[in-house]
Parts: C-alpha cells; sequence; structure tokens
C-alpha cells in the first residue's frame, strides 16, 4: 500500500493520545520516497539566551517499500519515539540507547514490532523499483493565464472538484490518471492545492495522461 500525509497525520495523532499522553511536540510530516530509510526525523535549532533548543521537526516516511499499514505505524512509532526524546531534551545512551529501547519496549508490549532500526540494509525484494504509481491528477487553468497540476487523493477527488469547479478564478479544470514519474514528489493533497507549472508543461502532460470523468 501508499501511505498519505492525512493518514500519518491521524495515526500520529492516535498514539500521540495513546502512547506519549498527548505530550508530543506537533511535527510537519512528509512523505517521500527514500530506499535507504522507511522514515527519519529531522529538527532545526533556535537560540534562547546561552543555549539551542530544538525546533522545526519534521517526520518523513518513505513510500518507496510497499509495506502494509501496520508497518507504516511501527515505522512512524520508531520516529515519534525518537520525537518523544529529542522533544523533552532527553540525553539518550546512543541513537537507539537506553531511553529509546525501554520506550521502544513499552509500545511493544501493546502488540506492535518497532525495532531499532529505520534503515533498510540492501534491496527488498517488496521494493518497488520497476513498479509505477497511478496518480489522480487534476489539472486547472487559471482566468490570469497559469496552469496548475495538482495530486490529490482518491478519497477527496469528489470534494476538490465541485470546490474548483465553482471557482470563478478558473477558467477550466479536467482529471486525469497518471503514472509519470513527473509527479513522484509532488504532494497529495486533499484540498484546492497545486504546482504552477510552464504551459509547455502543462500541455505535454495533459496529452500524454489518461482523462478521467465523474
Amino acid at each position: 500500500m501508499f501511505v498519505e500525509v492525512g493518514q500519518l497525520k491521524d495515526w500520529f495523532a492516535g498514539f500521540n493520545s495513546t502512547y506519549f499522553d498527548g505530550k508530543l511536540a506537533e511535527p510537519a510530516i512528509a512523505v517521500g520516497r527514500s530506499r535507504t530509510r522507511l522514515g527519519s526525523l529531522s529538527w532545526k535549532y533556535k537560540r534562547r539566551f546561552f543555549s539551542k533548543v530544538p525546533c522545526g521537526y519534521v517526520i518523513r516516511i518513505s513510500n518507496y517499500y510497499d509495506m502494509d499499514e501496520r508497518q507504516f505505524k511501527s515505522v512512524l512509532l520508531h520516529e515519534m519515539i525518537h520525537l518523544y526524546i529529542v522533544s523533552n531534551g532527553m540525553k539518550d545512551t546512543s541513537p537507539h540507547g537506553v531511553l529509546f529501547r525501554k520506550k521502544m519496549q513499552s509500545i511493544n508490549a501493546d502488540g506492535w514490532n518497532i525495532s531499532v532500526s529505520a534503515k533498510m540494509q540492501g534491496v527488498s525484494s517488496a521494493c518497488r523499483a520497476g513498479k509505477k504509481r497511478s496518480r489522480m491528477v487534476l489539472a486547472v487553468a487559471m482566468n490570469d493565464g497559469r496552469r496548475l497540476l495538482s495530486v490529490v487523493s482518491p478519497r477527496y477527488v469528489k470534494v476538490v472538484d465541485g470546490i474548483v469547479n465553482h471557482s470563478p478564478d478558473v477558467k477550466s479544470c479536467s482529471w486525469y490518471v497518471s503514472s509519470d514519474d513527473y509527479f513522484a514528489d509532488f504532494p497529495v493533497v486533499r484540498t484546492p492545492r497545486g504546482r504552477i507549472v510552464p504551459s509547455e508543461i502543462y500541455d505535454r502532460l495533459t496529452a500524454s495522461m489518461h482523462a478521467v470523468g465523474f
């Protein structure tokens, strides 16, 4: 399966309440296609008096490997443990040291299978290399001449379609199914948001994609 940002946010909220007393700092959540990491946590620092305080947390989950829902959730929980340790200013003995393992074992006692590594060693047989992912693509021509492309969550296609079709700023819009790698780094949205693209790219892609209607 493929995971979406909206799913991850919903899972994060539930796990935060169940396993972290609802006290975890709220991170940005992103989906990528890393071949070497199933998940990662990154952050920045801001200065406070004579010290540096972590902030701007981002959890990234890889969609490169074909995992089931429980596997994706275990990866997310792994990164949430890191977030718990860093955001509380706790000092562990190593990246997956005593504190990490203690929290991991506590959550695993509830039936999860979190491991101490979110990295992939070698190439998994479940790897999506060579596979093509189909996406729901919205192409929008604006009255001011701009051209926008967007990858929309299938569950929200009708909602987004209704909003876009009633916008006075929209000249025309069309829906397509595409497996073009051009859209690999597009976020999967649930609201009318898209990227402005040059007219020549817009025309090339819409001419090559499979049009769908509702």
